[in-house]
């Protein structure tokens, strides 16, 4: 073997070598329990017997119950963040609108992760750790935010602000849905986003004009002045 080469752990089963899990096994099997019965049956002890082993080995590569959760929201996370980028469109303005119908297409297909990786399982897990990742796999989707700005207002000021924004309309509406509080469709998603953009668009340029008239005004007081 050589050195670039990592050893792969055996451990015997009735008499036969077989590879000992490591952390994707795991993850694979906690996350298999979590869909199929909910995440508050994620333990260290039901991951072990899933994978046919004793607790002790799953202690090898997590500390407790809350680290799986919070790898798996993580995960979650990125994936959704990855789903949203792939091939979009070249128009800011079309690919930020299907950006939105990927975010609720992803929601819909993986409802039981959705919850678990916005905490709204009631399931412990470090929503700081998940946050963050959360802010650094979406830099991808602020910067199609950006050059939205950019393309309609010749600058990318506030771009952080409006994909929270975005990020929040879509959310929110997801988690009613989720909840049966609301029974909204991905037309309805991707309508709200559009005005959204819509409204953006409109109070920058009721921003703009007002910022006219007071140069404006500055410029006709100022000519009064020298005049006077």
């Amino acid at each position: 073997m050589s050195a670039g080469q990592a050893e792969t752990k055996t451990r015997k089963s009735r008499g036969r070598a077989r590879t000992v899990a490591g952390r994707p096994e795991i993850l694979a099997a906690a996350r298999s329990i979590g869909i199929r019965i909910g995440w508050k049956a994620v333990t260290i002890r039901a991951v072990a017997q899933k994978l046919g082993y004793t607790s002790p080995l799953l202690y090898e590569h997590f500390r407790d119950k809350q680290e799986i959760l919070t790898e798996l929201a993580i995960e979650g996370q990125t994936a959704l963040a990855g789903e949203m980028l792939r091939d979009l469109p070249v128009k800011p303005h079309r690919a930020l609108l299907s950006m939105a119908e990927r975010y609720w297409t992803f929601m819909l297909a993986n409802k039981q992760l959705y919850r678990l990786m916005n905490g709204m399982e009631g399931v412990v897990i470090d929503r700081d750790r998940v946050t963050a990742a959360a802010q650094r796999s979406f830099e991808g989707a602020t910067a199609i935010v950006r050059k939205w700005l950019i393309t309609e207002f010749k600058s990318d000021s506030g771009a952080e602000l409006l994909f929270e924004d975005l990020w929040a309309v879509l959310h929110g509406m997801a988690a009613l849905h989720l909840d049966r509080s609301v029974p909204f469709e991905i037309g309805r998603a991707k309508d709200c986003i559009s005005k959204l953009l819509i409204g953006t668009k409109a109070r920058h340029a009721l921003t703009t004009s007002k910022s006219r008239s007071k140069r404006k005004e500055q410029s006709v007081a100022a000519v009064s002045s020298e005049n006077s």
